[in-house]
């Protein structure tokens, strides 16, 4: 079942989402506002904003996704089927407009900037695309406390504020990414709800290791790019890998009995008196 409509906590932040991208756009203020909040951040320092972009790359929010394969196979599969929408939402809004980074419109002593220093393709980020698709998997498809809701909203728009506070995304940026991951995550949790994918089968298992995969591999790649960030993207994957392998493991039994339940079927349905009939038939 697709969350619900009616549910302030699925449609009031793509609204209010929308409304400050309409906002800065009709005034025009997207270069102020990105100034403003960068100055506005500094005083928190690097090492605080890097560690929070951090959380928003792909990969990392991947691997976090995989110790709930057992426990909320619903979130998982959603959070899986939200990736691959909000991967298309950043990347073929970024194939039709190539907006310049602020690096390539500003001078490098107006504003501040840490991390890699990229020029190009700055609509829209992918980093806040893919915070608020895991926050909108958590705040729409799992029953909790509105705190617990409010403070998952709070960690993705400051994901997303990093971006500025780095100086590698404008504010529109940020927005239209938010968007387009908590529209995946909808999407995710209503496709999941239709269809009710489980975990515990062959194919839940292969993409519990395909993410045990991606964890592993921020055990040892730098890709990130960011040095000072390093210790803890290689905290989140070897925690996610940990995690995730023991609720594996813990699914093992459920598999091998589903699929012995399967072969005893496939058995039967191989032995059935007509099939027998029918195969004399053809032989005759």
């Amino acid at each position: 079942m697709a969350p619900p409509l009616r549910s302030p906590w699925v449609w009031l932040p793509p609204l209010v989402g929308l409304a400050l991208l309409v906002l800065v756009l009709a005034a025009g203020a997207n270069r102020a506002v990105f100034l403003a909040l960068n100055h506005a951040g500094h005083p928190l320092g690097p090492l605080f904003w890097l560690h929070l972009t951090m959380l928003g790359d792909g990969a990392v929010a991947l691997a976090l996704v995989l110790p709930c394969i057992r426990r909320l196979p619903h979130c998982f599969w959603a959070a899986l089927l939200a990736a691959v929408f909000a991967a298309l939402w950043t990347q073929l809004t970024k194939q039709f407009i190539d907006m310049p980074r602020p690096l390539s419109v500003l001078a490098p002593q107006q504003f501040y900037q840490d991390g890699p220093a990229y020029r190009h393709v700055s609509f829209p980020s992918g980093h806040a695309a893919a915070a608020f698709a895991m926050a909108g998997i958590w705040s729409m498809g799992v029953t909790g406390s509105g705190l617990l809701r409010a403070l998952l909203l709070l960690l993705a728009t400051l994901v997303g504020l990093s971006r500025v506070m780095v100086g590698v995304h404008w504010p529109v940026d940020i927005l239209w990414g938010m968007l387009g991951g908590w529209m995946g995550a909808w999407l995710g949790l209503a496709m999941q709800g239709r269809w009710g994918w489980r975990t515990s089968g062959v194919g839940g298992f292969l993409a519990g290791l395909l993410l045990a995969g991606v964890a592993a591999a921020l055990l040892v790649s730098p890709h990130i790019r960011i040095p000072a960030v390093l210790p803890a993207q290689r905290a989140v994957g070897c925690v996610s890998l940990v995690w995730g392998m023991w609720e594996m493991a813990r699914m093992l039994p459920r598999l091998r009995c589903l699929l012995r339940w399967r072969v005893r079927w496939r058995n039967r349905w191989r032995r059935a008196p007509w099939r027998q009939q029918v195969k004399g038939r053809a032989d005759g």
